[in-house]
């Protein structure tokens, strides 16, 4: 494993998680304007496009499913990594806090990611 390329994807990672808070606060504002805008008897219609819901929920889905493709991106080079040195894959379950079979998921797509770059 390049630390490189751990590197490059951890920081993927910091990313992804900015780009998420972001969207969080967006959407916690999102609501309170809803809360309010329901307080003061607005109709559904006119709240949805004021706070242009199609939209917001949206980009926080995105950010979401941004965010777990990276990690599960940074759980692959780690997992290689851990194989690598001599870790057994129940160590690096228990390491993560996951069960055996779903860490060796993560060394078996390694594995195939490795071989299919050294093709």
């Amino acid at each position: 494993m390049s630390r490189d390329l751990a590197a490059d994807e951890i920081e993927h990672v910091l990313e992804s998680v900015r780009v998420l808070r972001a969207q969080l606060r967006t959407n916690e504002a999102n609501y309170r304007k809803l809360r309010r805008l329901l307080d003061r008897g607005a109709d559904m219609r006119t709240i949805l496009e004021v706070i242009d819901a199609g939209s917001a929920r949206q980009e926080l889905s995105d950010a979401l499913d941004e965010l777990e493709r990276s990690r599960h991106e940074v759980k692959l080079i780690i997992a290689a990594e851990g194989l690598r040195q001599g870790m057994s894959i129940g160590e690096i379950g228990r390491a993560w806090g996951v069960s055996r079979q779903l860490a060796a998921r993560y060394a078996k797509e390694a594995r195939q990611r490795a071989s299919g770059a050294d093709a």
